[in-house]
């Protein structure tokens, strides 16, 4: 891809210099905030269904349907970043997110919190835009510096998150309250991207592939709907059946349009690849066992056991402080990876984190009664999700050619949101089916269900890595360390 230097915005400043270094923390508060949201949803979801009158399947759209939105808002996001510069990209997606923050916050209806969470979809395209800008403004060093600061910004407010919201539940006490705080946080974020940020000044040529992206938004669309409606519509219902012959149309044209165009929104040819399809395939599973089962498990902890028989019956302070584990093991077990690259090769890394995740998923089958035992449990999967997270970026980069890694990484990214919001449609069908006689509360077994699903998609993680093509080798003949990228979220 040729890229030109734009012929306006302001002049790089220097490395070292103090602008650089108040630019970089700028943007390291941005993506502060952009964590502390996707860390203290999950947590406040249980009260978010209550209030709205909201079943426990129709929850999990809460989720993916800002993960939907986020597969396809990245990759144009990057593109069109590429072409007219990162700063005026980063512009419209905070805009994006601070208004769909506002209708979270306000939302009196389950259609427009919905709406609210698909205009949130572009905070996942905060990073890549960010790691455009910073690699573009400073020197190689520089940049691996800033983005590993931007991601270490992003894992800590995620894992803060949880537990901030359940702070914040014991003052204020409404649930719209406390989501006001973060949109304000977003409103801030938008005017710090106004008149605090630079340009890029590197700009590429070519054109933005729309046709693309609507058709893959309506294809998905189309089928997490069939899947998720599925359970109440009937499987062999003309609506369900419907869905699902136009999602396959509609994708079948996808791939069509993918395979002529000069600059599709996803790569197919480079994702086919014997050396990146394995990895996306897990990248696609590791999406669908973190995102589609975090709003299972808060549900979970918040249904009391007086009346269902399971559950803690925690608010949102207890749901968070249960979950701050697993977010903390899951920076634990990123850290850990480079090491690990080193002495036993990111293949083995790979196998090993969907052990651990398929081992936490196990316990928390096994036992979910007490507090510490689904503390344990998370422990456990915590880490195989940090390992997961650090070791499948920089499988990509080493597999993917040179001069194509931006598109690689990006196509990792979205396949493991689309993973979520897959795994998310699915287990919402899940709980909406297997619930108590007459009513739409979910069954013990239900969440049982998806925990299983969970523990086997996991193993199919650990799989993978043997499908994975040996990374270049050393000269002792030994699997080479891969680049260490910083893992986009």
């Amino acid at each position: 891809m040729s890229r030109v230097k734009a012929g306006h915005g302001p002049a790089a400043p220097g490395p070292g210099g103090a602008r650089v270094a108040a630019v970089v923390g700028f943007l390291v508060f941005v993506e502060l905030i952009s964590g502390i949201l996707q860390g203290m949803m999950p947590t406040l979801l249980p009260g978010l269904g209550a209030d709205l009158k909201i079943t426990a399947g129709d929850l999990n759209w809460v989720s993916s349907a800002q993960l939907l939105a986020a597969a396809v808002s990245v990759p144009i996001f990057g593109r069109l970043g590429d072409l007219y510069g990162h700063r005026r990209l980063l512009r419209i997606a905070a805009l994006s997110l601070a208004v769909g923050s506002v209708l979270v916050a306000w939302s009196p209806s389950f259609e427009l919190l919905l709406l609210g969470r698909v205009l949130q979809g572009p905070l996942a395209a905060l990073l890549p835009l960010e790691m455009g800008l910073v690699r573009d403004r400073l020197s190689p060093e520089g940049a691996r510096s800033a983005i590993g600061l931007l991601v270490g910004a992003l894992t800590f407010g995620a894992s803060a998150g949880t537990v901030l919201a359940g702070l914040l539940s014991e003052v204020v006490t409404s649930v719209h309250g406390i989501l006001w705080i973060p949109a304000a946080a977003t409103a801030l974020c938008v005017g710090i991207v106004f008149f605090l940020v630079p340009e890029s000044s590197t700009r590429a040529r070519g054109t933005v592939d729309w046709a693309g992206a609507g058709l893959l938004s309506v294809g998905l669309a189309a089928l997490l709907l069939a899947i998720s409606q599925g359970p109440r519509w009937g499987w062999t219902g003309g609506g369900t059946l419907g869905l699902f012959a136009v999602a396959a149309l509609v994708l079948v044209v996808w791939v069509l349009v993918e395979l002529r165009v000069a600059h599709p929104v996803v790569d197919i040819r480079l994702t086919v690849k014997r050396t990146l399809l394995p990895v996306y395939g897990a990248s696609f599973l590791l999406g669908a066992a973190l995102f589609g089962s975090q709003t299972a498990a808060s549900l979970f902890l918040s249904s009391p056991p007086e009346k269902l028989g399971y559950g803690f019956g925690y608010g949102t302070l207890g749901i968070g402080w249960m979950m701050a584990p697993w977010g903390l093991m899951a920076f634990a077990g990123s850290a850990t990876v480079p090491r690990l690259a080193r002495a036993i090769g990111a293949r083995a890394v790979l196998a090993l984190s969907g052990a651990f995740m398929a081992a936490g998923y196990t316990v928390l089958v096994l036992a979910h009664a007490e507090p510490w035992q689904f503390v344990a449990a998370n422990l456990v999967l915590g880490f195989g999700i940090g390992l997961a997270l650090s070791a499948m970026p920089a499988l990509v980069l080493d597999a993917s050619p040179a001069d194509r890694t931006g598109i690689a990484t990006g196509v990792y990214n979205t396949s493991k949101t689309l993973g979520g919001s897959v795994s998310g449609a699915v287990f919402a069908a899940i709980l909406t089916a297997i619930t108590f006689k007459g009513t739409e509360i979910p069954t013990e077994s239900a969440y049982t269900t998806v925990w299983w699903c969970c523990a086997g998609v996991s193993l199919l993680v650990a799989a993978s890595a043997a499908l994975v093509v040996r990374a270049r080798q050393t000269p002792a003949g030994t699997d080479a360390a891969p680049r260490q990228p910083a893992p986009v979220a």
